[in-house]
């Protein structure tokens, strides 16, 4: 049994769902990625029994953020100040993995006030050790501590705020929102890789179809919750209304 399906085994008995990766790849190698995350060990095996050398997608349990910090993105650890003792991977592109306990109701896509550092959640998935970066570097666990809970002085850069979708009208001549819940669907599901192009289109339809603001808040916070930049999320809305203008 090779490393990686010795740690991917492990990962499951421990109850966290993880997934393969195609080898020295973060791309998916199940038909559905992170929403085939599972702790079912015999799956695991069955898995890394088929695909020995796969890399290990790990989705984060609900109450978990990942900062993501790439440097080569403009990413330092500089930019997070102090952090409790906690777990912390080093990534095979030079970068950290730091996991934190979280009580936010949302979590931005980036931290806030810092280039270069992604939060990733249940929303979306991270590579854990000991996967293998394309670059032939290994992912390592390099600090084991329990999970620490998110510092507060990071607490308002993490947390997003939450969108409250106003009532709407509804009458001869209102539109409710319930008429564009498809396109909000839609962008909920998106895959990492198509989010932007996906919102772009849905506010396109929502436009044609003169929906409510309502509408657009809903799909900014769909896009938001599948791991969108909310500042990008925003741009992409405005970029569509200024289509639509033209």
């Amino acid at each position: 049994m090779t490393d990686l399906a010795t740690a991917a085994i492990d990962y499951a008995t421990r109850g966290l769902p993880i997934f393969p990766l195609v080898p020295r790849t973060k791309r998916p190698a199940t038909a559905h990625g992170k929403d085939d995350a599972t702790a079912d060990v015999d799956q695991v095996d069955q898995w890394w029994r088929d695909n020995p050398n796969a890399n290990i997608g790990l989705r984060p349990p609900t109450g978990f953020v990942v900062i993501d910090v790439d440097p080569r993105a403009g990413g330092s650890l500089d930019h997070l100040g102090s952090v409790p003792p906690t777990r912390i991977a080093a990534t095979g592109g030079h970068g950290h993995h730091i996991w934190l306990r979280h009580s936010c109701e949302r979590v931005r896509g980036r931290l806030a006030g810092a280039p270069g550092i992604d939060l990733k959640t249940d929303t979306g998935y991270v590579v854990v050790p000991p996967s293998v970066h394309p670059n032939g570097n290994q992912y390592r666990w390099v600090s084991e501590y329990p999970v620490a809970w998110l510092p507060e002085h990071l607490t308002e850069r993490v947390s997003a705020a939450v969108y409250k979708t106003p009532s709407v009208p509804t009458g001869a001549h209102g539109r409710s929102a319930d008429r564009f819940v498809g396109l909000v669907q839609t962008v909920s599901t998106a895959a990492e890789g198509n989010r932007n192009h996906l919102l772009f289109w849905a506010c396109c339809r929502a436009i044609e179809g003169g929906a409510d603001p309502a509408v657009f808040v809903d799909l900014v916070h769909a896009a938001v919750k599948v791991g969108l930049a909310e500042a990008e999320a925003q741009r992409t809305v405005q970029s569509a209304m200024r289509r639509a203008a033209a």
